[in-house]
């Protein structure tokens, strides 16, 4: 297995985890609904562009433009506006934990749809990476109070739906390739968001913008949007649904290791080292399985698009 798939795996995550710390410092300016906006239609318009300079392929068929309006619907609209909805209902601890269930959903969909096989060493990795992450976050911190609930269902909604996303993507990708995929995807994306994202924009005096909350923007637009969904896509060619969602445990240890060097009063603790063990351990055992059933059932190589 490439090396550098992993590599890449493990930049997304880098990249969607800063944007827990980017989005609060643009969230001082915009409401959670722009934010979602500028990423989405900022993405669309320049994968739209790189699209026009990489392939003039377009898709025509009618049920594969359906697919990527489906996926644009769950990965990206359903997923965001409905953890920042449940976000608003819950809090964010609760949030935190119930993102590590996007793996389990993903593992049992994909075997339960019989588009993955099923692997103890999968199993074994997915589980242990994920009492790692659990562990790291402290699941003792997680509030079942009932005014929470709402909150804590759209969440998992959210995840549930992300979880398809990524299991749905792998045939499409085969099939297009990923700057296709990226490009329509984010597309259908922007169309979705428009509404909630107009109305909350109606809210800002863009004119009080400091320059270095857009700088901020830009950088959440280019780096945990455009680049981080094109090389999970791209990733998704490469290897399995399975093995693209497991990194997503790298999130909360990258966060707690990052945490130091940007908030006072945060330290490395021996729980995120022992944490983040597991999780490497775990990520382990998902490789070396992924790898058994590549040598056991070949894969054939794709061309690039």
């Amino acid at each position: 297995m490439q090396v550098g798939v992993h590599l890449l795996l493990f930049l997304v995550q880098v990249l969607f985890a800063s944007l827990a710390i980017v989005g609060k410092i643009v969230l001082r300016d915009f409401p959670a609904g722009s934010i979602v906006l500028f990423r989405v239609v900022g993405a669309a318009i320049v994968l739209l562009l790189v699209k026009l300079i990489w392939t003039r392929r377009w898709v025509r068929d009618r049920r594969d433009l359906l697919g990527l309006a489906a996926l644009g619907l769950l990965g990206v609209v359903l997923n965001q506006t409905l953890f920042l909805i449940g976000l608003s209902h819950t809090t964010a601890i609760n949030a935190t934990i119930l993102v590590t269930t996007i793996p389990i959903f993903t593992v049992l969909y994909s075997v339960l749809s019989h588009r993955e096989p099923a692997s103890a060493l999968k199993f074994g990795g997915i589980a242990v990476a994920g009492l790692g992450a659990l562990y790291l976050i402290g699941p003792d911190r997680m509030s079942l109070a009932p005014e929470l609930a709402l909150g804590n269902l759209l969440i998992v909604v959210a995840m549930f739906c992300y979880s398809l996303y990524l299991v749905h993507s792998k045939a499409m990708v085969m099939r297009y390739g990923p700057v296709t995929v990226s490009a329509y995807v984010m597309m259908f994306s922007a169309i979705g968001t428009l509404p909630l994202g107009l109305s909350g924009l109606a809210t800002v005096n863009l004119a009080a913008i400091r320059p270095v909350t857009w700088m901020w923007v830009v950088y959440i637009v280019v780096f945990p949007t455009i680049v981080a969904y094109f090389l999970n896509i791209w990733a998704l060619r490469r290897v399995s649904p399975n093995l693209v969602a497991v990194y997503i445990y790298l999130q909360p240890l990258f966060t707690a290791l990052v945490a130091p060097a940007v908030l006072a009063g945060e330290r490395v603790t021996a729980r995120a080292a022992i944490a983040g063990a597991a999780i490497f351990l775990g990520l382990a055992l998902v490789i070396y399985g992924e790898s058994r059933q590549q040598r056991e059932v070949p894969v054939e190589s794709m061309p690039g698009e």
